[in-house]
């Protein structure tokens, strides 16, 4: 699948989320280097401008011109995520279950986020995350019977984005893990990926 925006898969490393430097902080907690001591409601606004910037860039995505259905809605965040997931994309199709009131209040697309490492991992989160799962929404709204989580067409909007098609991040937990171990693997970027994840 081609989408026009041309920018192309940016070369591993390019994304200006990696050359941030990582630091710890006296209890030994990785952070990216300048997010310490940052207001959590100004890098949640940041966040949720980069939702803004994604969907509205989505909308203009030439092969959805001509799709009968109406573009796609601005979904609402949820800082509710715990564990390793990073965010989480969620579409509720008509008849679908609704999992929470707050969902229930806006029934058609939302996206959930850790918002712990959303202040530990402001740029990686809002320059990787949300576009990731901004990704997987824009495939639900147009393409509802694509079966694989992280199959071409979400390929092609990552593309379309310009940003490389990652499934999984590497973000530290809070919970510090054994040196040894720390850095041997990788973490589902995405609630798509957690049956996958437990069964490696």
């Amino acid at each position: 699948m081609k989408l026009a925006q041309g920018q192309g898969e940016p070369a591993h490393g390019a994304e200006p989320w990696r050359r941030v430097p990582l630091v710890r902080d006296h209890r030994g907690v990785e952070w990216e280097q300048g997010a310490i001591g940052r207001n959590p409601q100004r890098v949640r606004a940041r966040l949720e401008q980069a939702v803004d910037h994604w969907i509205a860039l989505a909308r203009q995505m030439p092969a959805f011109a001509c799709q009968r259905r109406r573009p796609i809605p601005r979904p609402t965040v949820i800082y509710d995520l715990r564990g390793t997931i990073a965010g989480m994309a969620v579409s509720v199709r008509e008849g679908g279950d609704v999992p929470d009131q707050a969902m229930r209040q806006h029934p058609e697309q939302w996206m959930r986020v850790h918002p712990e490492l959303l202040i530990r991992y402001p740029l990686q989160m809002i320059q990787q995350t949300v576009p990731h799962e901004i990704a997987h929404l824009v495939v639900d709204w147009y393409w509802p019977n694509t079966i694989a989580h992280h199959g071409a067409e979400w390929a092609a909007v990552m593309r379309y984005f310009g940003r490389q098609a990652l499934a999984y991040h590497q973000m530290e937990l809070a919970r510090r893990m054994a040196p040894s171990t720390r850095r041997n693997h990788e973490l589902p970027l995405s609630g798509c990926d957690l049956d996958r994840a437990s069964q490696a």
